[in-house]
């Protein structure tokens, strides 16, 4: 079975990688249909036609696919279908031959070894003369060349490393300046290569600040860059840089190590997009251990609590502030300040609220409890705009009421927490259920019930008591299939009919309206499941005859059918 002759060479290895990190769920295989999940920053869906073996249609509800290109989600599943059909092998094979693609360490090693055979075979001469050819049509192969029987790196060397960057970014955006979700993975792969050779071999030729420019020139265009990073490689290649900052940490010298800091600390200025400037803080705040950058490191943070104190917005004002508060606090803490000095800090920045955690925690180590609930009391009345850090600080009082022993308050305080601050919490509701007898629930429940709002998950706590009846009844008074689906697993086994009703009329909704494949296609499926419920069988073939005489006018709709 050739089916990997349907997939470019980029998409067949991504699809490979997606099959060996087990991504694959849900299988189903008959005689002619593959049916399975694939999992990663999306689920998607993927369904395969086969016909003796041979591959006949492909569909799969990732943006790639919907456009009429064969995906990697797809490839995935059909390597693991090998596997399944008894074909591991097969999706595991080694090539030797010089023009196959290779998939797997071993087929590479494979083929590296025929590549020298064909070399070993030709003159000295016929391959100079060939090598010049390339190198001289092939910039990116020149650098690479120069590089590897250069060990020395000029600044020239940099600046064409740079420009090739450059070339590379410019060549994806094209005139939109947009790079599409479609040409993302090709984008970052090429810079991946880069790294992974370029850089590489700056490195173990201990041309560490030659190796760190080009990186982070990389690092900061990943940022800039207009892009649909939907598969999360931007994320994949700051990881893979930060990595190597690491290293370079522990190799360079003190005076090479000094200037990293230098760029690191430069970096957090807006120059770095905000999203990849966490890289750089955990690097500024996890690494440089040593004495002489005690004071710098301080220094810095208090430039940069100055600078967030600038701010415009309200919220990221507060949260800068309290970020960088909080880690001069735990540097001071580090340096072994005195408690005494970090709470004068904290009372410093007190109208921050992160500081004020910051400082609540410290209390109750040293169990000021009484202090603490005057303090979360304080902090009531000037968050109480905020409903989470309310809930947060009302949580907080009921664990000191329970620590000192108070449990009157600390049953006042629950119940505030259940039909207030945390309106519906399941396991604050369990909680103060353990204060009461049977006989005594079965009254405070119904009070809880009444006095719920309408915001809270009532249907939970129906679950909860194994009210079935009102659970029932509140999902079949809700609009479409996401509460239905949520609790048909504990309802389906005593209200077989009702809930299968309530597909119907769902389903019904939906074809109403006119639609792609995706959507019939995701109409099918429920139909499907619908065929494993008592009675279900019965009902979609009826379901199935009035849409086809319904809707015969619906191509899509009609092929999608058939594969029921």
């Amino acid at each position: 079975m050739n089916w990997k002759r349907l997939f470019a060479t980029h998409i067949l290895e991504r699809g490979y990688d997606y099959y060996l990190e087990n991504t694959v769920e849900n299988i189903d295989i008959s005689e002619d249909i593959i049916r399975a999940d694939v999992i990663g920053s999306e689920d998607y869906e993927v369904e395969i036609s086969v016909n003796n073996g041979e591959v006949t249609d492909m569909y799969c509800s990732c943006p790639y696919a919907l456009d009429g290109k064969n995906c990697k989600h797809m490839a995935a599943v059909l390597y693991k279908w090998s596997e399944d059909a008894g074909e591991e092998e097969a999706a595991k094979k080694v090539n030797t031959e010089l023009f196959q693609p290779a998939y797997t360490i071993n087929a590479y090693k494979k083929k590296v070894a025929a590549v020298e055979e064909l070399v070993s075979g030709a003159t000295e001469e016929e391959v100079r003369s060939f090598l010049v050819a390339v190198l001289a049509e092939e910039e990116k192969l020149l650098l690479r060349f120069h590089n590897t029987i250069n060990k020395q790196v000029t600044r020239e060397d940099i600046d064409n490393y740079i420009r090739q960057v450059d070339v590379i970014a410019d060549r994806y955006l094209g005139r939109n300046q947009f790079i599409s979700y479609y040409e993302a993975d090709g984008f970052i792969s090429e810079l991946e290569e880069i790294i992974d050779e370029d850089v590489r071999r700056m490195i173990d030729n201990n041309k560490y600040l030659s190796a760190f420019e080009v990186m982070n020139y990389i690092f900061v265009l990943i940022g800039d860059v207009d892009m649909d990073d939907s598969d999360g490689g931007t994320g994949m290649l700051a990881d893979r840089i930060y990595q190597l900052w690491l290293e370079l940490l522990v190799k360079v010298s003190a005076e090479e190590k000094k200037k990293m800091f230098d760029w690191f600390t430069s970096h957090l200025d807006g120059s770095v997009i905000d999203y990849l400037e966490e890289y750089i803080e955990q690097i500024i705040m996890g690494e440089f251990d040593e004495k002489e950058y005690e004071q710098e490191k301080l220094d810095f943070i208090q430039k940069m609590i100055a600078r967030s104190e600038c701010k415009d917005s309200d919220w990221s004002r507060d949260y800068a502030v309290g970020k960088w508060a909080v880690r001069y606090l735990e540097l001071l803490k580090v340096q072994n300040a005195s408690e005494k000095q970090i709470k004068e800090i904290c009372k410093k920045y007190w109208n921050n609220s992160t500081v004020r955690r910051y400082y609540i925690d410290i209390c109750m180590k040293n169990k000021e409890y009484d202090h603490v609930l005057q303090v979360l009391d304080e902090c009531i009345l000037l968050d109480k705009q905020y409903r989470g850090l309310i809930s947060e600080y009302s949580e907080k009082k009921k664990e000191i009421y329970l620590l000192q022993g108070n449990k009157s308050a600390y049953i006042e305080q629950l119940w505030k927490l259940v039909l207030e601050h945390e309106a519906g919490n399941l396991d604050l509701y369990r909680e103060l259920k353990k204060q009461y007898s049977v006989d005594e629930w079965l009254i405070k429940r119904e009070e809880i019930f009444k006095k719920l709002p309408a915001y809270a998950h009532v249907e939970r706590l129906y679950k909860e008591e194994k009210l079935y009846d009102r659970l029932l009844t509140f999902v079949l008074n809700s609009p479409g299939l996401y509460i239905l689906q949520e609790y048909e697993k504990v309802l389906k086994k005593e209200y077989p009919e009702q809930i299968l009703g309530k597909y119907k009329d769902e389903v019904n909704k939906m074809a109403m309206h006119t639609s792609d494949r995706k959507h019939y296609a995701h109409l099918v499926s429920l139909l499907r499941k619908m065929q494993h419920m008592k009675g279900g069988v019965k009902l979609v073939e009826e379901i199935v005859t009035e849409w086809k005489a319904k809707y015969k006018n619906r191509p899509a709709m009609m092929d999608e059918l058939r594969k029921l």
